[in-house]
């Protein structure tokens, strides 16, 4: 199984769980309803409640281990990995590029095609960019600077490193239920401003279990070619 595969299905196995245990909490719930309003009934609810943050936390620490061991072995990957040096033209052109003084968007744009589609190259490109337009106020200009995305061959050690920490802290974020929170607490208001304060918070929904591969990776990594990320961070 290869690194990318293994993140996946760490987070996808661990929000499958966390469904299944709410499904099931909420049909142990439904089966006591006779009963609401009794003594027995709270004392029954809360053991379920327990049953399920039991069951949660225990599907979270093992999606934790699959996870920080997956993006351990993409870093290890990624860092030992060679890169596509650039041609003896590709480099000419930097050394060109770097003789001027203010090169403008469009003209480092054309540099940028001129590049192959080399990673190294480019990357050299958007640190030129960056050094020439250097306390700018246009901010705009400058963030639209970065030319690594138009890389063909692979992708720059340094943009599967910040890709591989923007998973981290991603499935930091799902293991922990900060989406779902955030979604059940935006519900909880509208459903005391339309529903009265005795709507009942379980029927919120929540966060959607990732079904299929491509899907994860489209969301965590928008705009990045995965085929790239994946050649960078795979054995």
């Amino acid at each position: 199984m290869t690194n990318t595969d293994r993140l996946y299905t760490a987070i996808r196995d661990f929000t499958n769980a966390r469904s299944a245990h709410r499904e099931e909490f909420l049909r142990k719930k439904r089966s006591l309803e006779t009963y609401k309003g009794s003594a027995g009934y709270e004392k029954e609810l809360k053991a379920a409640r327990k049953v399920r943050e039991d069951a949660d936390a225990a599907a979270r620490a093992i999606c934790k281990k699959d996870v920080d061991s997956a993006l351990d072995a993409m870093q290890k990957a990624n860092s030992k990995r060679g890169m596509i040096a650039p041609t003896e033209d590709q480099v000419r052109i930097l050394q060109v590029a770097q003789m001027l003084k203010k090169p403008t968007k469009p003209t480092l744009d054309a540099i940028a095609n001129s590049l192959g589609g080399n990673a190294l190259a480019l990357a050299a490109l958007s640190d030129i960019a960056r050094d020439a337009w250097a306390g700018e106020e246009n901010v705009l200009e400058r963030f639209t600077m970065n030319y690594s995305s138009l890389a063909t061959a692979e992708m720059t050690a340094q943009g599967a490193a910040e890709a591989i920490r923007s998973l981290g802290r991603t499935c930091a974020q799902i293991m922990n239920g900060s989406g779902a929170n955030r979604a059940r607490v935006l519900g909880a208001e509208h459903a005391k401003k339309f529903h009265g304060a005795d709507y009942d918070p379980d029927d919120l929904p929540q966060e959607k279990p990732y079904m299929t591969e491509s899907e994860f990776y489209s969301r965590e990594l928008p705009g990045a070619d995965f085929s790239l990320f994946a050649k960078a961070v795979n054995d």
